[in-house]
């Protein structure tokens, strides 16, 4: 868990879609009726979509979805997020808005793969935009059945408009954010997937490789003798393998480097030297702002775009988000705080 700090919380949208009702897509139904908002959800499987409709949801087509949301959550398999969003652009009647544009966002782990399908231009269409996004929360179990409406609850969400998109699309995404419970923070994608496979990819990897380990060594299963330090790294290792092959090899330019440089770690690793006195610090949490953009409700954001996909690198989230005037206005401020 994270300290939200002081980001301004905002009324849930009145209307979600969601594609991909499993862990994260699940999480973000059962919050969202929580919320009050009317949700449409699109998944393959029709039990999900029972159980989901038990739960006050509107089981839809993609068709249904994109004619009555203003806000839609893309979750299917990291792969399958273009085909969605290509779906989702072709559905029959095409979406032909009388409204805004819809605000899509994805929340793949791993952002190249999708960038080498969708071109930028591909982005922002006449009816809808795509913002990349992934949510910093999770846990090892997976599907409808894992989820949970505080899964959210003061994590990071970080957030990639693309070019092209307005004041009040980035607002909406923001704000639609904020409801869930998280905290919005901006990266570019290619820094992104750098921070991912530090942060999450090298951790699961790291555990995957443990796990045969122990398996190897341990034909008798005397490991069940054993305290918190295994079981914390193979709670880690049972995590959906089908999943994370995706995204660890979607992922592979930047992690096997990150993998090499801790291999190399590892061999050199000296006990009397590299443990360090102190156990591990967290900056301090910022409460000022450090950083202020505004842009209009109609106006691309292109003139703040690179400041603000860059604020993620310099450890900045989102403080305040208001709007008035026709103008949006962000003020972000320094790195979150972890809480135990």
């Amino acid at each position: 868990m994270v300290n939200a700090g002081p980001t301004t919380r905002h009324p849930a949208p009145p209307k979600v879609g969601v594609v991909g009702a499993g862990l994260i897509g699940g999480s973000i139904v059962r919050r969202s009726l929580a919320n009050g908002s009317a949700v449409w959800v699109v998944d393959p499987d029709d039990e999900v979509l029972a159980s989901a409709s038990q739960q006050g949801a509107r089981p839809a087509t993609i068709e249904e979805l994109v004619a009555e949301v203003e806000v839609a959550f893309l979750c299917p398999p990291p792969r399958a997020v273009a085909e969605v969003w290509q779906t989702l652009l072709d559905a029959d009647p095409p979406l032909g808005r009388a409204g805004p544009r819809l605000v899509a966002m994805d929340v793949a782990s791993v952002k190249a793969p999708i960038l080498d399908v969708i071109t930028e231009s591909g982005f922002v269409q006449e009816d809808a935009v795509l913002t990349l996004a992934h949510p910093m929360a999770g846990k090892e179990a997976s599907g409808w059945a894992a989820s949970d409406r505080t899964l959210f609850d003061g994590a990071p969400w970080v957030l990639m408009p693309p070019a092209g998109s307005t004041g009040g699309e980035l607002w909406r995404a923001i704000t639609s954010v904020e409801a869930l419970g998280a905290v919005p923070c901006f990266m570019e994608p290619g820094f992104h997937d750098h921070f991912a496979g530090l942060t999450s990819h090298v951790a699961h990897a790291l555990a995957f490789a443990f796990q045969a380990q122990v398996d190897a060594l341990d034909p008798h299963g005397w490991r069940r003798f054993s305290g918190n330090s295994l079981r914390d790294l193979l709670r880690v290792a049972s995590s959906d393998h089908a999943l994370w092959t995706q995204i660890l090899t979607d992922n592979h330019a930047e992690l096997a480097p990150l993998l090499r440089d801790l291999a190399d770690r590892l061999e050199r690793f000296d006990p009397s030297t590299d443990i360090p006195v102190t156990p591990p610090q967290d900056p301090a949490p910022g409460e000022d702002a450090k950083l202020e953009l505004s842009c209009g409700w109609d106006e691309p954001i292109d003139r703040i775009r690179d400041e603000l996909l860059a604020s993620g690198q310099q450890g900045l989230h989102l403080h305040e988000a208001t709007c008035d005037d026709g103008s949006v206005r962000l003020r972000l401020g320094g790195p979150l705080a972890s809480a135990t």
